[in-house]
Protein backbone atom coordinates (compact mmCIF):
# COMPACT_ATOMS: atom_id res chain seq x y z
CA UNK A 1 0.00 0.00 0.00
CA UNK A 2 1.71 2.97 -1.34
CA UNK A 3 2.19 5.91 2.01
CA UNK A 4 0.68 9.31 0.22
CA UNK A 5 2.58 12.01 3.41
CA UNK A 6 3.31 15.57 3.26
CA UNK A 7 2.99 18.87 1.08
CA UNK A 8 2.22 18.32 -2.64
CA UNK A 9 0.82 20.68 -5.94
CA UNK A 10 -2.19 20.53 -7.08
CA UNK A 11 -4.81 21.81 -8.57
CA UNK A 12 -6.33 24.96 -6.86
CA UNK A 13 -9.94 23.50 -7.23
CA UNK A 14 -12.29 26.33 -8.24
CA UNK A 15 -12.71 29.99 -8.27
CA UNK A 16 -16.08 32.18 -8.24
CA UNK A 17 -16.72 35.77 -9.86
CA UNK A 18 -19.85 36.18 -8.27
CA UNK A 19 -21.36 38.61 -10.77
CA UNK A 20 -20.03 38.79 -13.79
CA UNK A 21 -23.46 40.56 -15.17
CA UNK A 22 -23.88 43.27 -12.69
CA UNK A 23 -26.54 46.44 -13.24
CA UNK A 24 -28.01 47.72 -16.85
CA UNK A 25 -25.58 49.44 -18.73
CA UNK A 26 -22.71 48.53 -16.59
CA UNK A 27 -19.19 46.50 -18.13
CA UNK A 28 -18.02 43.83 -16.38
CA UNK A 29 -14.72 42.56 -16.86
CA UNK A 30 -13.42 38.95 -15.06
CA UNK A 31 -9.81 38.72 -15.79
CA UNK A 32 -7.47 36.00 -14.56
CA UNK A 33 -4.07 34.89 -15.09
CA UNK A 34 -1.58 32.58 -13.94
CA UNK A 35 1.58 33.81 -12.54
CA UNK A 36 4.48 32.06 -13.80
CA UNK A 37 8.00 30.66 -12.19
CA UNK A 38 6.07 28.39 -9.55
CA UNK A 39 6.59 25.20 -8.18
CA UNK A 40 4.60 22.55 -9.93
CA UNK A 41 3.80 24.52 -13.30
CA UNK A 42 6.58 21.88 -15.03
CA UNK A 43 3.77 19.63 -16.55
CA UNK A 44 0.53 19.49 -18.56
CA UNK A 45 -2.60 21.37 -17.32
CA UNK A 46 -6.03 22.71 -17.89
CA UNK A 47 -8.18 25.54 -17.61
CA UNK A 48 -11.86 25.30 -17.62
CA UNK A 49 -13.48 29.24 -17.59
CA UNK A 50 -17.49 28.39 -17.42
CA UNK A 51 -21.09 29.83 -16.13
CA UNK A 52 -22.51 28.15 -13.02
CA UNK A 53 -26.15 27.14 -13.68
CA UNK A 54 -28.61 29.53 -12.30
CA UNK A 55 -31.46 28.39 -10.16
CA UNK A 56 -33.61 31.84 -11.56
CA UNK A 57 -34.06 31.71 -15.39
CA UNK A 58 -33.78 34.94 -15.51
CA UNK A 59 -30.41 35.44 -13.95
CA UNK A 60 -29.10 33.70 -17.88
CA UNK A 61 -30.03 29.91 -18.02
CA UNK A 62 -28.36 28.47 -21.33
CA UNK A 63 -25.66 32.05 -22.01
CA UNK A 64 -22.99 31.53 -24.19
CA UNK A 65 -20.13 30.20 -22.63
CA UNK A 66 -17.42 32.61 -21.87
CA UNK A 67 -14.50 32.71 -24.58
CA UNK A 68 -11.40 32.93 -23.06
CA UNK A 69 -8.76 30.34 -22.07
CA UNK A 70 -5.57 29.96 -20.46
CA UNK A 71 -3.09 27.37 -21.97
CA UNK A 72 -0.10 28.01 -19.74
CA UNK A 73 1.97 29.51 -17.43
CA UNK A 74 2.34 33.10 -17.51
CA UNK A 75 -1.00 33.22 -19.91
CA UNK A 76 -4.19 36.19 -19.17
CA UNK A 77 -7.83 36.13 -20.26
CA UNK A 78 -11.05 38.26 -19.62
CA UNK A 79 -14.84 37.73 -19.80
CA UNK A 80 -16.50 41.00 -20.89
CA UNK A 81 -20.30 41.20 -20.26
CA UNK A 82 -22.88 44.76 -20.11
CA UNK A 83 -25.87 41.80 -19.48
CA UNK A 84 -27.87 42.99 -16.34
CA UNK A 85 -27.25 39.05 -14.76
CA UNK A 86 -24.96 36.33 -15.37
CA UNK A 87 -25.20 33.26 -13.75
CA UNK A 88 -21.01 32.76 -11.01
CA UNK A 89 -18.23 32.51 -13.27
CA UNK A 90 -16.56 29.49 -12.44
CA UNK A 91 -12.55 28.98 -12.79
CA UNK A 92 -11.66 25.53 -12.80
CA UNK A 93 -7.55 24.22 -13.14
CA UNK A 94 -5.65 21.48 -13.01
CA UNK A 95 -1.68 20.81 -13.35
CA UNK A 96 0.38 23.65 -14.08
CA UNK A 97 -2.46 26.32 -14.40
CA UNK A 98 -3.50 25.40 -10.64
CA UNK A 99 -0.70 26.91 -8.88
CA UNK A 100 -0.79 30.89 -9.25
CA UNK A 101 -4.42 31.21 -10.61
CA UNK A 102 -5.58 34.67 -9.81
CA UNK A 103 -8.77 36.26 -10.41
CA UNK A 104 -10.26 39.84 -10.37
CA UNK A 105 -13.95 40.66 -11.04
CA UNK A 106 -14.18 44.74 -12.13
CA UNK A 107 -17.69 46.50 -12.97
CA UNK A 108 -17.78 49.85 -14.34
CA UNK A 109 -20.60 52.67 -14.71
CA UNK A 110 -19.76 56.03 -15.43
CA UNK A 111 -23.49 57.85 -15.19
CA UNK A 112 -26.73 56.98 -13.30
CA UNK A 113 -27.76 55.41 -10.10
CA UNK A 114 -25.50 53.04 -9.58
CA UNK A 115 -22.58 54.80 -10.90
CA UNK A 116 -19.27 53.45 -9.26
CA UNK A 117 -16.32 51.21 -10.09
CA UNK A 118 -16.50 48.21 -7.73
CA UNK A 119 -13.88 45.19 -7.62
CA UNK A 120 -13.54 42.10 -6.09
CA UNK A 121 -11.07 39.29 -5.88
CA UNK A 122 -12.27 35.98 -6.89
CA UNK A 123 -11.80 33.67 -4.67
CA UNK A 124 -12.51 29.79 -4.07
CA UNK A 125 -15.18 28.19 -1.43
CA UNK A 126 -14.55 27.88 2.13
CA UNK A 127 -16.68 27.33 5.26
CA UNK A 128 -16.33 30.74 6.64
CA UNK A 129 -16.45 34.25 5.79
CA UNK A 130 -16.06 37.71 7.46
CA UNK A 131 -17.31 40.96 6.14
CA UNK A 132 -16.54 44.04 8.05
CA UNK A 133 -19.08 46.78 6.49
CA UNK A 134 -22.21 47.64 5.21
CA UNK A 135 -25.81 49.23 6.37
CA UNK A 136 -29.18 49.86 5.66
CA UNK A 137 -30.26 53.20 5.97
CA UNK A 138 -32.05 55.24 4.04
CA UNK A 139 -30.41 55.20 0.65
CA UNK A 140 -28.14 52.51 1.62
CA UNK A 141 -28.24 49.36 0.18
CA UNK A 142 -26.06 46.32 1.16
CA UNK A 143 -26.24 42.58 0.02
CA UNK A 144 -24.63 39.43 0.09
CA UNK A 145 -24.25 36.74 -2.07
CA UNK A 146 -23.77 33.29 -1.79
CA UNK A 147 -22.62 30.91 -4.33
CA UNK A 148 -22.23 27.49 -4.10
CA UNK A 149 -20.54 25.89 -6.72
CA UNK A 150 -19.98 22.18 -5.48
CA UNK A 151 -22.05 19.31 -6.68
CA UNK A 152 -23.69 19.14 -2.62
CA UNK A 153 -26.29 21.49 -1.05
CA UNK A 154 -24.57 23.31 1.54
CA UNK A 155 -26.34 24.47 4.43
CA UNK A 156 -24.84 27.32 6.53
CA UNK A 157 -25.76 30.42 8.89
CA UNK A 158 -25.64 34.34 8.76
CA UNK A 159 -25.17 36.19 11.81
CA UNK A 160 -25.26 39.90 11.51
CA UNK A 161 -24.00 42.15 14.38
CA UNK A 162 -24.49 46.18 14.35
CA UNK A 163 -24.11 48.73 17.02
CA UNK A 164 -26.58 47.84 19.87
CA UNK A 165 -24.88 43.85 19.46
CA UNK A 166 -25.71 40.62 17.27
CA UNK A 167 -29.51 41.19 15.30
CA UNK A 168 -31.87 38.78 15.61
CA UNK A 169 -32.46 37.22 12.38
CA UNK A 170 -34.10 33.65 12.51
CA UNK A 171 -34.52 33.24 8.60
CA UNK A 172 -30.57 33.48 8.15
CA UNK A 173 -30.46 30.02 10.06
CA UNK A 174 -30.55 26.65 8.38
CA UNK A 175 -29.84 28.60 4.72
CA UNK A 176 -29.42 25.80 1.71
CA UNK A 177 -27.96 26.74 -1.10
CA UNK A 178 -28.42 24.30 -4.07
CA UNK A 179 -25.57 23.12 -5.88
CA UNK A 180 -24.59 25.25 -8.63
CA UNK A 181 -27.09 28.05 -7.32
CA UNK A 182 -26.53 31.80 -6.33
CA UNK A 183 -28.26 33.24 -3.64
CA UNK A 184 -28.08 37.44 -2.57
CA UNK A 185 -29.36 38.63 0.79
CA UNK A 186 -30.45 42.39 1.43
CA UNK A 187 -29.96 43.72 4.64
CA UNK A 188 -31.82 46.28 4.72
CA UNK A 189 -34.86 43.21 4.61
CA UNK A 190 -33.53 41.51 7.61
CA UNK A 191 -32.18 43.97 9.84
CA UNK A 192 -33.07 47.27 8.67
CA UNK A 193 -31.63 50.90 9.77
CA UNK A 194 -28.07 49.16 10.54
CA UNK A 195 -25.30 52.28 10.51
CA UNK A 196 -22.77 49.76 10.70
CA UNK A 197 -22.52 46.23 10.04
CA UNK A 198 -20.04 42.80 10.72
CA UNK A 199 -21.43 39.28 8.69
CA UNK A 200 -20.24 35.84 9.51
CA UNK A 201 -21.24 33.17 7.18
CA UNK A 202 -20.86 29.60 8.75
CA UNK A 203 -21.27 27.06 6.50
CA UNK A 204 -21.99 23.46 8.75
CA UNK A 205 -22.27 21.33 5.44
CA UNK A 206 -20.42 21.61 2.09
CA UNK A 207 -18.58 25.12 1.13
CA UNK A 208 -19.94 28.32 -0.53
CA UNK A 209 -17.89 31.54 -1.97
CA UNK A 210 -19.66 34.64 -0.54
CA UNK A 211 -19.41 38.43 -1.59
CA UNK A 212 -21.04 41.77 0.16
CA UNK A 213 -21.96 44.91 -2.33
CA UNK A 214 -22.72 47.83 -0.80
CA UNK A 215 -23.93 50.92 -2.78
CA UNK A 216 -25.30 54.03 -1.11
CA UNK A 217 -27.60 57.22 -2.96
CA UNK A 218 -28.21 60.29 -0.78
CA UNK A 219 -31.83 61.32 -2.71
CA UNK A 220 -31.00 60.69 -6.26
CA UNK A 221 -27.15 61.34 -6.16
CA UNK A 222 -24.84 58.46 -6.36
CA UNK A 223 -22.41 58.18 -2.99
CA UNK A 224 -20.79 55.56 -4.95
CA UNK A 225 -20.56 51.24 -5.14
CA UNK A 226 -18.34 48.99 -4.22
CA UNK A 227 -17.61 45.20 -3.18
CA UNK A 228 -16.37 44.84 0.59
CA UNK A 229 -13.51 42.15 1.05
CA UNK A 230 -13.31 39.27 2.82
CA UNK A 231 -11.49 40.35 5.98
CA UNK A 232 -9.24 37.84 8.11
CA UNK A 233 -10.46 36.02 10.58
CA UNK A 234 -11.12 37.00 14.06
CA UNK A 235 -7.57 37.72 15.96
CA UNK A 236 -6.05 39.93 18.72
CA UNK A 237 -3.61 41.67 15.74
CA UNK A 238 -5.37 43.24 12.28
CA UNK A 239 -3.38 45.10 9.67
CA UNK A 240 -5.80 47.30 7.61
CA UNK A 241 -3.60 48.29 3.94
CA UNK A 242 -5.23 50.22 1.41
CA UNK A 243 -6.17 53.50 3.66
CA UNK A 244 -6.02 55.51 0.95
CA UNK A 245 -4.64 59.39 0.81
CA UNK A 246 -6.73 62.44 -0.22
CA UNK A 247 -9.66 64.10 1.11
CA UNK A 248 -12.85 61.86 1.95
CA UNK A 249 -13.83 60.73 5.44
CA UNK A 250 -12.57 57.21 6.75
CA UNK A 251 -14.70 55.53 9.15
CA UNK A 252 -12.90 52.12 10.98
CA UNK A 253 -15.47 49.25 11.61
CA UNK A 254 -14.10 47.11 15.25
CA UNK A 255 -16.21 44.04 16.02
CA UNK A 256 -15.48 41.80 18.88
CA UNK A 257 -17.39 38.44 18.19
CA UNK A 258 -16.61 36.76 21.50
CA UNK A 259 -18.72 36.69 24.90
CA UNK A 260 -15.71 39.35 25.82
CA UNK A 261 -15.69 43.39 25.23
CA UNK A 262 -12.51 44.21 23.92
CA UNK A 263 -9.87 46.78 24.41
CA UNK A 264 -8.42 48.18 21.22
CA UNK A 265 -5.51 50.20 20.50
CA UNK A 266 -5.41 51.95 17.08
CA UNK A 267 -1.90 52.46 15.42
CA UNK A 268 -1.20 54.49 12.29
CA UNK A 269 1.54 53.45 10.15
CA UNK A 270 2.51 56.04 7.53
CA UNK A 271 4.94 56.63 4.95
CA UNK A 272 7.31 58.72 7.95
CA UNK A 273 6.63 56.51 10.69
CA UNK A 274 4.09 55.32 13.29
CA UNK A 275 2.14 56.53 15.94
CA UNK A 276 -0.97 56.20 18.00
CA UNK A 277 -3.12 59.10 18.41
CA UNK A 278 -4.47 60.23 22.08
CA UNK A 279 -8.28 58.95 20.81
CA UNK A 280 -7.18 55.78 19.58
CA UNK A 281 -5.12 54.28 22.26
CA UNK A 282 -8.18 52.74 23.66
CA UNK A 283 -11.18 51.88 21.93
CA UNK A 284 -13.75 50.12 24.17
CA UNK A 285 -15.92 46.99 21.55
CA UNK A 286 -18.45 45.98 23.43
CA UNK A 287 -18.74 41.66 23.23
CA UNK A 288 -20.66 41.14 20.23
CA UNK A 289 -21.08 44.43 19.27
CA UNK A 290 -19.63 47.17 16.13
CA UNK A 291 -18.13 49.85 17.05
CA UNK A 292 -17.78 52.37 14.13
CA UNK A 293 -14.44 55.29 14.64
CA UNK A 294 -14.52 58.02 12.63
CA UNK A 295 -10.18 58.17 11.31
CA UNK A 296 -10.53 61.68 9.21
CA UNK A 297 -8.64 63.48 11.69
CA UNK A 298 -6.42 61.05 12.72
CA UNK A 299 -5.58 59.99 8.92
CA UNK A 300 -5.06 63.70 7.87
CA UNK A 301 -5.28 62.98 3.97
CA UNK A 302 -1.97 60.26 4.35
CA UNK A 303 -1.60 56.85 2.88
CA UNK A 304 -1.93 54.47 6.14
CA UNK A 305 -2.03 50.92 7.50
CA UNK A 306 -3.66 50.49 10.67
CA UNK A 307 -2.28 48.27 12.97
CA UNK A 308 -4.76 46.85 15.27
CA UNK A 309 -3.91 45.20 18.54
CA UNK A 310 -6.55 44.24 21.26
CA UNK A 311 -6.80 41.69 23.94
CA UNK A 312 -9.48 39.67 22.41
CA UNK A 313 -10.24 38.47 19.08
CA UNK A 314 -11.75 41.34 16.48
CA UNK A 315 -12.89 41.62 12.67
CA UNK A 316 -12.16 45.06 11.34
CA UNK A 317 -12.39 46.74 8.09
CA UNK A 318 -12.90 50.55 6.96
CA UNK A 319 -14.81 52.60 4.40
CA UNK A 320 -13.94 55.69 2.61
CA UNK A 321 -15.34 58.21 0.64
CA UNK A 322 -13.62 59.61 -2.22
CA UNK A 323 -14.70 63.42 -2.90
CA UNK A 324 -12.90 63.24 -6.49
CA UNK A 325 -9.55 63.47 -8.09
CA UNK A 326 -8.39 65.89 -10.45
CA UNK A 327 -12.54 66.76 -11.01
CA UNK A 328 -14.65 70.12 -10.54
CA UNK A 329 -15.72 70.92 -6.85
CA UNK A 330 -19.14 69.46 -7.01
CA UNK A 331 -17.70 65.86 -8.31
CA UNK A 332 -20.31 63.45 -7.22
CA UNK A 333 -19.06 60.72 -4.29
CA UNK A 334 -17.33 57.26 -4.48
CA UNK A 335 -16.74 55.11 -1.96
CA UNK A 336 -14.21 51.85 -1.45
CA UNK A 337 -13.35 49.60 1.08
CA UNK A 338 -10.37 47.67 2.82
CA UNK A 339 -10.24 44.78 5.33
CA UNK A 340 -8.08 43.00 7.85
CA UNK A 341 -5.27 41.48 5.58
CA UNK A 342 -4.13 37.95 5.34
CA UNK A 343 0.16 38.89 5.68
CA UNK A 344 2.29 36.45 2.84
CA UNK A 345 6.02 35.19 2.97
CA UNK A 346 5.95 33.95 -0.20
CA UNK A 347 3.91 35.57 -3.25
CA UNK A 348 0.67 37.90 -4.05
CA UNK A 349 -1.09 39.31 -6.80
CA UNK A 350 -4.16 41.31 -8.20
CA UNK A 351 -5.33 40.50 -11.73
CA UNK A 352 -7.71 43.03 -13.85
CA UNK A 353 -5.59 45.91 -13.51
CA UNK A 354 -6.29 48.60 -16.21
CA UNK A 355 -3.52 49.96 -18.16
CA UNK A 356 -5.96 52.62 -20.30
CA UNK A 357 -5.09 56.33 -20.47
CA UNK A 358 -7.32 58.18 -17.62
CA UNK A 359 -6.40 54.99 -15.53
CA UNK A 360 -3.71 55.00 -12.65
CA UNK A 361 -2.58 51.91 -10.17
CA UNK A 362 -1.17 52.22 -6.80
CA UNK A 363 0.37 49.57 -4.10
CA UNK A 364 1.08 49.98 -1.02
CA UNK A 365 3.25 47.66 0.95
CA UNK A 366 3.67 47.10 4.37
CA UNK A 367 5.68 44.82 6.72
CA UNK A 368 3.68 42.40 9.22
CA UNK A 369 6.60 42.25 11.25
CA UNK A 370 5.58 41.99 15.13
CA UNK A 371 6.61 45.62 15.98
CA UNK A 372 6.73 46.93 19.18
CA UNK A 373 4.10 50.32 19.17
CA UNK A 374 6.23 52.28 20.85
CA UNK A 375 9.01 51.47 19.09
CA UNK A 376 9.37 53.89 15.56
CA UNK A 377 12.79 53.37 15.31
CA UNK A 378 13.96 51.67 12.01
CA UNK A 379 16.30 48.98 11.74
CA UNK A 380 17.52 47.34 8.89
CA UNK A 381 17.41 43.87 9.45
CA UNK A 382 13.70 44.27 10.08
CA UNK A 383 13.20 45.27 6.25
CA UNK A 384 11.03 43.20 3.88
CA UNK A 385 12.43 42.95 0.35
CA UNK A 386 9.64 43.15 -2.55
CA UNK A 387 10.41 42.43 -6.07
CA UNK A 388 7.23 43.45 -8.00
CA UNK A 389 6.88 42.25 -11.12
CA UNK A 390 3.77 43.46 -14.50
CA UNK A 391 2.32 40.57 -16.62
CA UNK A 392 0.96 42.18 -18.86
CA UNK A 393 -2.22 41.16 -20.93
CA UNK A 394 -0.48 40.34 -24.44
CA UNK A 395 3.29 39.88 -23.10
CA UNK A 396 6.06 38.18 -20.74
CA UNK A 397 6.26 39.05 -17.09
CA UNK A 398 8.44 41.89 -16.57
CA UNK A 399 10.23 42.77 -13.08
CA UNK A 400 9.32 46.44 -12.31
CA UNK A 401 11.42 47.03 -9.63
CA UNK A 402 12.30 46.01 -6.16
CA UNK A 403 11.72 47.81 -2.94
CA UNK A 404 12.94 46.98 0.36
CA UNK A 405 10.12 48.10 3.31
CA UNK A 406 11.17 48.85 6.11
CA UNK A 407 8.89 48.01 9.84
CA UNK A 408 6.61 50.53 10.91
CA UNK A 409 6.42 52.19 7.26
CA UNK A 410 4.17 52.39 4.25
CA UNK A 411 5.84 51.68 0.70
CA UNK A 412 4.01 53.38 -1.66
CA UNK A 413 4.71 51.99 -5.67
CA UNK A 414 3.04 53.19 -8.67
CA UNK A 415 2.50 51.01 -10.99
CA UNK A 416 3.60 52.25 -14.71
CA UNK A 417 1.20 50.79 -17.30
CA UNK A 418 2.84 48.14 -19.29
CA UNK A 419 2.90 49.37 -22.66
CA UNK A 420 0.79 48.20 -25.40
CA UNK A 421 -1.63 46.68 -22.96
CA UNK A 422 -5.34 46.98 -22.00
CA UNK A 423 -4.46 45.58 -18.55
CA UNK A 424 -2.72 43.88 -16.48
CA UNK A 425 -1.27 41.36 -13.31
CA UNK A 426 0.44 42.24 -10.81
CA UNK A 427 2.97 40.16 -8.73
CA UNK A 428 4.62 40.59 -5.25
CA UNK A 429 7.66 38.26 -4.23
CA UNK A 430 8.08 38.81 -0.50
CA UNK A 431 11.94 38.08 0.85
CA UNK A 432 12.96 37.92 4.53
CA UNK A 433 9.78 38.35 5.89
CA UNK A 434 5.25 38.71 5.77
CA UNK A 435 3.53 41.74 4.01
CA UNK A 436 0.41 43.13 3.30
CA UNK A 437 -0.62 44.60 0.36
CA UNK A 438 -3.50 46.38 -1.10
CA UNK A 439 -4.08 48.54 -4.43
CA UNK A 440 -6.20 51.33 -5.25
CA UNK A 441 -7.22 51.94 -9.15
CA UNK A 442 -8.71 54.97 -10.45
CA UNK A 443 -10.63 55.82 -13.21
CA UNK A 444 -10.61 59.56 -14.13
CA UNK A 445 -13.69 61.09 -15.06
CA UNK A 446 -15.40 64.48 -15.65
CA UNK A 447 -17.69 64.20 -12.95
CA UNK A 448 -15.69 63.14 -10.38
CA UNK A 449 -13.29 59.64 -9.96
CA UNK A 450 -14.01 56.20 -9.56
CA UNK A 451 -12.08 54.46 -7.02
CA UNK A 452 -11.64 50.76 -5.93
CA UNK A 453 -9.20 48.52 -4.56
CA UNK A 454 -8.58 45.32 -1.78
CA UNK A 455 -5.99 43.70 -0.06
CA UNK A 456 -4.12 41.19 -1.95
CA UNK A 457 -4.41 37.35 0.01
CA UNK A 458 -1.08 35.08 -0.90
CA UNK A 459 -1.16 32.60 -4.10
CA UNK A 460 -2.31 29.18 -3.29
CA UNK A 461 0.19 26.95 -4.56
CA UNK A 462 0.43 24.01 -2.33
CA UNK A 463 -2.06 21.96 -0.40
CA UNK A 464 -1.83 19.59 2.64
CA UNK A 465 -2.12 16.10 1.62
CA UNK A 466 -3.11 14.08 5.34
CA UNK A 467 -0.76 11.31 6.08
CA UNK A 468 -2.46 7.66 5.52
CA UNK A 469 -1.02 4.08 6.15
CA UNK A 470 -2.68 1.06 6.44
CA UNK A 471 -3.29 -0.11 9.96
CA UNK A 472 -4.27 -3.59 10.24
CA UNK A 473 -5.64 -3.07 14.00
CA UNK A 474 -9.16 -1.01 12.60
CA UNK A 475 -9.40 -4.12 9.95
CA UNK A 476 -12.61 -5.98 10.84
CA UNK A 477 -12.74 -9.93 10.78
CA UNK A 478 -14.37 -11.80 8.42
CA UNK A 479 -17.78 -12.74 9.40
CA UNK A 480 -17.84 -15.65 6.90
Amino acid sequence: YPLVTGVQTCALPIFICPEPGAVDNAVTRSSMAVVPGLPGQDREGTASITYLKSVDDTEGQGVAPPQAALASPGDSARVTSNARRLPPLNITTQGSLAPGLVATQSTVKLYDQDRGLASTACLGPDTSWWFAGGGSTAGRDSQLVLVNPESSPAELEVTIAGPDGPVSTPSLRGIVVAPGARTVIRLSQEAPKLTAAVWHVNVRAGRVVAAVFDSEMAGYVPRGADWIPAAADPATRQLIPGIIPGPGDRQLVIHAPGTTDATVQVRLITRSGAYVPSALSQVDVPAGGVVAVDLSKATDGQAVTLDLRSDQPIVAGVRQWHPGIDATADATEEESYAAAAVPFQDVAAASGLPAQRSTGVTLWLTSAALTNPDDTAIAKDDSVSATITLLPDNGAATVLKTVQVPANRVVEVYLQRPANSTWFTAIVQASGGSLVAAHRVVVRNSAGSLISGFPWRPLRTTVEVPSARVDAGISLPNPG
